[in-house]
């Protein structure tokens, strides 16, 4: 055969190996790129961005999450403006029971319970111009029932003042009570007192306070104190109409999410505050009713012989949406161990029996007593939680709510809706 005809057939062997390499290189592209579309559709499709005036938000693995085990959720906020921006972050329709960890840059800046409710989970975020910020939500379902809700990222204009915002402007905070806390009571006007509990600063009113009344569900409410993470407590002015106790001899159980009381409180919660559970934070409460092995309540050491109340709690941290007041703020409140007080926000005449606190204060294997506040003013320690007594509810507003009002009886703190 000629030389010639040689190299030619080399040649076209040379080129149809080569189309096939490159025909079977373009078939397992292919073949990978549906395997990883196939794999990752859910993540794909999940995908959803919204943008909001000048805020941009990626919702990287959807809004909507139904959780049945644990799940990690991704988002991001970017700001296209020439200025600052502010969104809140919320949780809405959720159902179930779960926990969640929100993290920035894998930074943890808040957690709590995720429950049958609708909730602002965040203090009203600045971003600055041309910014991206990058977060991490954890889920945890607690139930065998999924876990389900919507995440979504509301754009403020501006910053908003809080509830907290005004109190602290309508009342210049003091560092120091005028009477000593815990020994003596307080019996006149000592306004706001800066302290600090579990979560970071709080403010406690303290004495014969005249403007810290809140209208709230249409009922009458007094605010105990600014919590560290922002959310404010109040307590029912007037005690409940009907009676009830904090352990049963069926339900012995005194920590507050097992007990009676709590489940009394809930129900009470579910029957008349429904419609407002908004603005309702499930946040933490302290069920003191710990001791030792010989029945040793530290509770009742700290306030009847040592007189040092904290809103550290030392006791059990549970989250709830409803409780009651610890010993602590009724004495930071103005009360002490061994003196009547008439004259403190805490009393009323319409207060005629001796409501609880979440604190207990002695017993044995057979019988705890919690403390008690009576119609007077004064501290009860001697009264069995089996007993009957008046209830006075406690719940937190959550951060982000605008009141109207100055917080006078006659003029009270009132929420504005429809924001």
């Amino acid at each position: 055969m000629k030389p010639v005809i040689l190299v030619k057939l080399k040649m076209r062997f040379v080129y149809k190996f080569f189309l096939t390499i490159c025909g079977l290189l373009i078939a397992l592209t292919v073949c990978l790129g549906l395997k990883y579309a196939l794999q990752y559709k859910d993540q794909i499709f999940a995908s959803s961005v919204e943008v909001q005036g000048a805020l941009s938000i990626n919702y990287v693995d959807g809004k909507k999450f139904d959780v049945t085990g644990n799940k990690t959720i991704k988002f991001s906020v970017t700001n296209g403006s020439e200025g600052v921006s502010y969104y809140n972050i919320i949780f809405n329709q959720v159902r179930g029971n779960g926990k969640y960890k929100l993290l920035y840059n894998d930074t943890l800046i808040n957690e709590g319970n995720l429950e049958t409710i609708d909730e602002i989970v965040t203090d009203t975020i600045s971003i600055d111009s041309k910014e991206t910020k990058i977060y991490t939500i954890e889920i945890t379902n607690n139930e065998d029932s999924s876990l389900k809700g919507i995440l979504n990222i509301r754009s403020q204009n501006g910053k908003i003042e809080t509830f907290a915002d005004t109190i602290l402007k309508n009342t210049k905070p003091s560092e120091n009570a005028l009477t000593k806390v815990g020994v003596e009571v307080a019996t006149e006007d000592e306004g706001l007192i800066k302290s600090n509990d579990d979560i970071g600063v709080s403010y406690y009113f303290r004495g014969n306070v005249k403007n810290n009344y809140v209208n709230f569900a249409n009922y009458s409410w007094r605010i105990v104190r600014i919590n560290g993470d922002g959310t404010v407590r109040l307590v029912l002015d007037n005690p409940l109409e009907t009676l009830s106790s904090y352990y049963t001899e069926e339900n012995k159980e005194l920590n507050f999410l097992e007990s009676n009381m709590s489940e009394y409180l809930e129900n009470w919660l579910n029957d008349n505050l429904k419609n407002n559970m908004t603005y309702i934070a499930n946040t933490k409460y302290c069920s003191d009713t710990t001791h030792d092995d010989a029945y040793n309540y530290p509770a009742y050491t700290r306030i009847m012989v040592n007189n040092i109340p904290t809103l550290n709690c030392l006791g059990n941290q549970v989250n709830s949406n409803i409780g009651l007041l610890t010993i602590d703020e009724v004495l930071l409140a103005g009360a002490n161990f061994k003196d009547l007080n008439h004259d403190f926000y805490l009393n009323n005449s319409k207060i005629t029996d001796s409501y609880f606190t979440m604190t207990a204060a002695k017993g044995d294997d057979k019988s705890t007593n919690l403390f008690m506040i009576n119609s007077n003013g004064s501290i009860n320690s001697l009264t069995s939680g089996s007993q009957f007594g008046s209830i006075r509810p406690v719940i937190n507003l959550i951060k982000n709510v605008e009141v109207t009002g100055t917080g006078t009886e006659s003029d009270p703190y009132t929420i504005v809706t429809g924001n």
